[in-house]
């Protein structure tokens, strides 16, 4: 039953939870502006499987700012739904993966092929749900100019479209906070990568021995493997006006699945004390509202304003945060079972080794 005077001791250990939450996103930061004339070309990889729906759009938006010496190559991963040809047809270059080898997962093996297949200087590796923004190859150019030897990589808009889709909101919010890079305190962690936008320059990624790398080739979170990899890495966060993305549109199934499989190989990366603090925001969500209407109230408020910097999580969605929290834990216990029972996860029909 709610009761409107708390505790003490309760009023304090949700404050520290609720104030942890603003605190991890208290310095959104977006990537910066590019567009100089005289930029290097770019090699943009797409590792595609079954992206039908978003391949076309996709490949047309980076051929309209694609600058001489650019290249796209679209990997189609054993694609049953003509993937390849919309891909081609919409302009790009692509490379048909018929079997996985031995020992790799099958991203981190199309973005390998593509690599290999392309010579410009800077890499960037798109999935193919992403919708890029105007002059997004630019941006990225740019930020792999200013870093050398760094990963650059930028956490996309959510864009969000059925019901089921916005339960995603509270796993967009606890991966980002977990980096611990959009802390009110700048403080340096371990490597981290968004996997959904990745650059990099090329010296780079053939030093560290790229997604062929043996810590790599078979990652469950590959984006996470490669950072480590590098020793480097930049991360930031695009707003409704920046790029894109659309995950798991196709339901619960995909939804789950996706979840499970990042939060199997992400936990064990994000630096401690992002994830004591994240943990610490999530038990407020989890606890608060049961304790009082006003810790209910407050929670609402903050799950609208931190969801609408990541993606289109608004007011609508903010009071059913319980409901959402409950979810996250359920596929949190889940992706925990899985990774210690049988040491695997499923996706897109594959079995990924989680060790």
């Amino acid at each position: 039953m709610f009761d409107p005077t708390p505790s003490l001791w309760g009023a304090m250990a949700y404050l520290v939870g609720w104030l942890a939450g603003w605190w991890l996103l208290a310095r959104p930061r977006p990537l910066p502006a590019g567009g100089t004339p005289d930029r290097p070309p770019v090699a943009v990889v797409v590792p595609a499987r079954d992206e039908a729906g978003a391949i076309g759009g996709l490949v047309r938006a980076l051929t309209a700012q694609c600058r001489p010496g650019d290249q796209i190559v679209v990997v189609d991963d054993a694609s049953t739904d003509g993937t390849g040809d919309l891909a081609r047809r919409a302009g790009a270059v692509v490379l048909e993966v018929a079997a996985l080898p031995e020992g790799w997962a099958g991203k981190p093996h199309a973005c390998w092929r593509g690599a290999s297949a392309t010579q410009a200087p800077v890499l960037v590796f798109l999935d193919a749900d992403v919708t890029p923004s105007d002059g997004l190859l630019d941006g990225l150019a740019a930020a792999v100019a200013h870093a050398p030897g760094y990963l650059v990589s930028v956490q996309p808009w959510h864009q969000t479209g059925s019901i089921v889709e916005q339960l995603s909101a509270p796993f967009n919010l606890l991966t980002v906070m977990g980096t611990g890079a959009f802390a009110g305190v700048v403080r340096r962690g371990a490597p981290l990568a968004f996997g959904p936008v990745i650059a990099l320059e090329r010296s780079t990624y053939v030093e560290c021995g790229g997604h062929a790398h043996p810590e790599v080739r078979a990652a469950v979170t590959e984006d996470l493997a490669l950072a480590r990899r590098v020793g480097r890495s930049r991360l930031y966060l695009a707003g409704p006006g920046g790029v894109r993305y659309r995950m798991y549109p196709g339901g619960w199934r995909p939804l789950v699945e996706g979840w499970t499989k990042n939060l199997a190989g992400g936990a064990g990366r994000a630096p401690w004390w992002a994830v004591l603090m994240a943990a610490a925001w999530v038990t407020s969500l989890a606890g608060g509202w049961l304790a009082s209407p006003w810790w209910y109230a407050l929670s609402a408020a903050q799950f609208a304003v931190l969801g609408r910097r990541l993606g289109s999580f608004g007011w609508r969605t903010a009071p059913w945060y319980p409901v959402l929290t409950a979810v996250l834990v359920v596929v949190f216990l889940r992706s925990l079972v899985l990774t210690i029972t049988r040491r695997e996860v499923a996706w897109k029909g594959r079995r990924l080794n989680t060790r």
